[in-house]
Order: structure tokens, then sequence, then C-alpha cells
């Protein structure tokens, strides 16, 4: 019997009526669902003649949320999500540490405002005498506990290796159900540390990981502007308490509203993608 497959896993690429329920068909390419879409206003292309012997057809595309039988054991939805469930509880930590460091960072610095502000001066002294060819002097930054940051700081990596482990089981789990996503697994990670592109990618990477209706994609995006408001705010912070103490004291009122927010919003992020992946794959 001839395999019409084509070498992929299911149904190989084509047009298939959209599995999220819209008007049009939705482009399958061999894998997962993409966001191309076609609307019986305009017909996809013709498909390809039936095979004459319709038992050798490949099985069509899975509906959202669907084990995928065909794929090998590893790549198979439920296990993914195994996966990915043993992580969860760590991550639920995990990608709210940065929020904690945010306000315990912020606190010290507005305790500190005195010394920013002085290093402030330092730094425009520093730079008018490049200007006119002078000795450069040093500006002395505000004193810091340097055990204390280094262990913050392994602790931080610790978390970022944690948070991107969960986001690509989670995204592969997803994937493996069937759910569409502009972003692979590995690039929804790699963008976190790609300037600019990671103000937003990650953010499209972890929504993704919910189905289109799954309310829950608006809390992923109060999250994800928290947390850029967070990072905004940090900076805004320093760069203020460096030039004028009420702008520094502002921007840290700012940045600790955000981690507040953080604080609640990321561990249900985690939570809400591991509750909707359980359901999928345990009807």
């Amino acid at each position: 019997m001839s395999d019409d497959s084509g070498g992929y896993p299911g149904a190989p690429p084509g047009w298939y009526a959209d599995p999220a329920g819209g008007p049009g068909q939705r482009w399958w390419d061999g894998y997962a669902w993409t966001e191309a879409t076609a609307l019986p206003a305009v017909p996809p292309p013709p498909p390809p003649s039936p095979s004459a012997s319709p038992p050798s057809l490949p099985p069509p595309p899975p509906a959202y949320g669907a084990p995928q039988p065909w794929l090998p054991a590893a790549r198979n939805a439920r296990d993914l999500v195994r996966v990915e469930l043993q992580i969860s509880p760590l991550a639920r930590f995990a990608i709210a540490f940065p929020a904690l460091v945010t306000l315990v960072d912020v606190i010290t610095w507005v305790a500190n405002a005195s010394q920013w502000r002085n290093f402030g001066h330092q730094f425009n002294v520093a730079l008018n005498a490049a200007q006119n060819h002078q000795t450069v002097p040093t500006p002395t930054p505000p004193d810091s506990f340097d055990g204390l940051s280094t262990i913050v700081g392994l602790l931080a990596i610790a978390a970022i290796v944690v948070e991107c482990v969960w986001q690509f089981r989670a995204a592969s789990a997803a994937r493996a159900m069937g759910l569409p996503a502009k972003r692979s697994p590995g690039w929804g990670v790699g963008f976190w540390f790609i300037p600019v592109v990671n103000l937003w990618m990650p953010y499209q990477a972890i929504r993704d990981c919910l189905a289109y209706d799954d309310p829950n994609r608006a809390l992923v995006l109060r999250y994800w502007l928290l947390y850029v408001g967070m990072g905004t705010g940090t900076a805004g912070t320093i760069i203020g308490l460096a030039a004028s103490t009420p702008v520094g004291v502002a921007f840290a009122l700012a940045a600790g509203l955000c981690a507040l927010g953080v604080l609640s919003t990321a561990p249900r992020v985690v939570r809400s993608i591991a509750v909707a992946h359980r359901a999928a794959v345990n009807p």
C-alpha cells in the first residue's frame, strides 16, 4: 500500500477546515497549524487529486487539544504535558523571581538616593572634563552588598534557566496538541536574549501555549505589559535618582507597582497553561 503522507508524521501540508471554528480554512504545515487562513470568498488552491486507493489516504489533521498518536513517543502530547507539569511548580516561582528582585533593588536604590545623586554629579563632572580634554575623574558608584548581590545573581540565573526550560516544554506540548503558534519552541526561548524583539516575541510564544478561545490569553498579556513596565521603571529609577531624586522616586514607585503586578500574575500564567494542557490530554 502506498504512503501518501510524504514523510510527514501525520497529515501532509494542505488547507483544512479551521479547527478554531473560523468560517474559512487554515493551513496545516505537516506538523502544526499556521496563521495562514483563507476565507470562503477566496478559495484555496485545489487539493491534489484523490488517491485511487482510499484506504491509503493519511489521517486528517488533529483538532485542538487532541493527542497525536502517530508522533514518536518523545513528541506525544500526553508525554510532553507530563514533562511540563513536572517543572510547573518550580516555574511558578522562577517566573516571579525577577519581580521580587526588582522590589528589593528599588527599595535599596531609594534608600541610597543621595549616593545616586552624588554619582550623577560625578558623572557630569567627568563628562565635562572629557569634553574639555582635562583629566577625567572616575565616578564612585553607590555602595552595594557584594556578597548578597552575588547570591541574588546566582539565584536569578537559576530562575532564568528554569523559566526557559518550562517555556520550551509548554510550547512543545502545545505544538504537539495542534495549537497554532507564531514561533517554534526553540525560537520562543531564544528571543528572550535578542534585544528589541524580546519586547514582544517571548510574549507571543507564551500566549500561543493556550488555545485561541482560552480566556487566560488576556492574563498573559496583562503579565507581559507589567513585566515590560517593570523593566522600564527600573531603568528610569536609576537614571532618575542620578539626575533628580523626585524623578527617580516617581520611577521607583512605578517599577514597584509593576513588580507587585508581576508577582500576582506570573504564577497564574504558569498555572493556567498547566491546567489547560492537563485538561486537553485528559478529557
